[in-house]
């Protein structure tokens, strides 16, 4: 059954997807703080206005992909043969 495998790929695609996507989130959250310390130390304001913008534009991202994710599930979900 390619369809059968096609459906398995894709399921293990959405896991990897949705672990990747909180581990950059997570790792963009590190950098996030590091970089407002540094801004905060050496009190340079616009820095910190600029990545505060990058972070927002990370967690839109990380919004994005988790919704995408769920709404495929709900689409293979939808359309598997009845057993």
């Amino acid at each position: 059954m390619v369809e059968t495998a096609l459906v398995a790929r894709a399921q293990r695609n959405a896991r990897l997807l949705r672990k990747l996507n909180v581990v950059v989130l997570s790792v963009a959250v590190l950098v996030y703080v590091v970089v407002l310390g540094i801004a905060a130390h050496y009190r340079v304001g616009r820095f910190a206005v600029f990545v505060t913008c990058v972070m927002l534009a990370e967690l839109l991202v990380f919004q994005i992909v988790r919704t995408l994710c769920d709404h495929l599930d709900l689409m293979r979900a939808s359309h598997q043969p009845a057993e």
